[in-house]
């Protein structure tokens, strides 16, 4: 389940229930800075922060949180006599935030944004040093914990605002925000914490898109895959029996038409992933045309290294950036030696995951495909 996905479901909650944020991580640890679970009012659970011990602490502490309808904090050390033991534990601590949320008026309007495919960074204080450790929750309920004998601290607010996709207040406390953190989790798509003010910002992609041009075999795997993976999935066929609804599971959107004109009308934007696997060379081109018309995160086509030359060449000599045709995954996919329509699909979507993650993987595919073409 994507960040936006929580946002969202937090958003049309009403309020009085809990979010759980990974805000820090040392070690090797389940799940990514910005992971993000919801837990409603009665108590059921949504999405994850990696399961196991860390899950289930984090779970506990946040219904305490909504029982006295205050913000706090557990952090887990899976590190000594936890990593020996039966439990299958990564050796590392995370530090969760755990908001309370009474009233989701900063959720709607981040939702509003993101549906719109806007991205948005919600800015928290959730970050600061609540004390505790070892898997203590901190400050979830009652007083809350004491730091060195000291008097109890006060529990973080949570989300404070909204910024737009330009680093803007949309929504929100209007306060000196840390302008250089701000650029950065923009720039990187990483959330953190600033140095200046001690405040979280993270950044929420929008809704992810996969278009897919091509509904034979291999972009009938990869639709059912995506889905899985979390994707707002598009088929689109020049071939009326290749675009049929009643061929892809439900939830997969197609569209029939001309390639040209699906790729002119679908929703691009900074979140689109957008991948050819079309009947011939012709449509190939057809469509690499015209997507690298448009905004996206990521794109590439099937091929052999000879297709991909001419294509690569052909749109060259048509004026298109250099840049971003050189950009283009092609041949697309991790380079697994796949054959059949489902392995070929596994080695697309597992370079779009390294795209989508920020990975080092991604530029090791890169590389292995720059020798490829060669």
């Amino acid at each position: 389940m994507q960040q936006y996905e929580i946002v969202k479901i937090v958003a049309q909650s009403g309020g009085g229930v809990a979010v759980i944020t990974v805000v820090d991580l040392h070690g090797s640890a389940p799940r990514h800075l910005g992971a993000k679970m919801a837990v409603l009012g009665e108590g059921q659970a949504i999405g994850t922060v990696g399961g196991g011990a860390v899950e289930s602490r984090a779970v506990e502490t946040a219904r305490a949180c909504i029982e006295h309808r205050r913000s706090g904090g557990v952090l887990v050390e899976m590190t000594g006599a936890q990593a020996l033991g039966a439990e299958p534990i990564c050796g590392g601590t995370v530090d969760l935030a755990i908001e309370y949320v009474a009233d989701p008026s900063l959720y709607v309007a981040a939702t509003e944004r993101l549906e719109r495919g806007e991205r948005v960074v919600l800015v928290s204080e959730n970050a600061q040093d609540r004390g505790g450790g070892g898997g203590n929750a901190r400050n979830a309920g009652g007083s809350g914990p004491s730091v060195s004998g000291g008097p109890p601290l006060q529990p973080p607010r949570g989300c404070l605002a909204v910024l737009d996709s330009r680093g803007k207040l949309a929504s929100g406390a209007s306060v000196d925000f840390d302008g250089a953190a701000v650029s950065a989790v923009l720039a990187s798509g990483v959330p953190e914490t600033s140095a200046r003010d001690g405040l979280f910002y993270e950044p929420v992609e929008p809704p992810e898109r996969l278009l897919i041009l091509g509904g034979g075999h291999v972009g009938l795997a990869l639709a059912r895959f995506a889905l899985e993976l979390g994707f707002r999935v598009c088929v689109g066929d020049s071939r009326p029996e290749f675009a049929d609804p009643g061929r892809f599971p439900a939830g997969v959107e197609t569209r029939c038409g001309n390639f040209a004109d699906i790729v002119k009308e679908y929703p691009f934007g900074a979140s689109t992933y957008a991948v050819v696997v079309s009947p011939n060379h012709a449509s190939d081109l057809e469509s690499v045309r015209a997507i690298l018309g448009r905004e996206y995160r990521y794109a590439g086509f099937i091929g052999s290294r000879r297709k991909t030359r001419m294509i690569m060449d052909q749109v060259l000599s048509e004026g298109f950036d250099p840049a971003k045709v050189e950009a283009l995954r092609a041949p697309i996919g991790a380079d697994i030696g796949a054959e059949t329509p489902e392995e070929i699909a596994v080695s697309i979507l597992a370079e779009i995951v390294a795209v989508r993650r920020n990975s080092p993987a991604a530029a090791v595919m890169d590389a292995q495909r720059a020798r490829r073409r060669a």
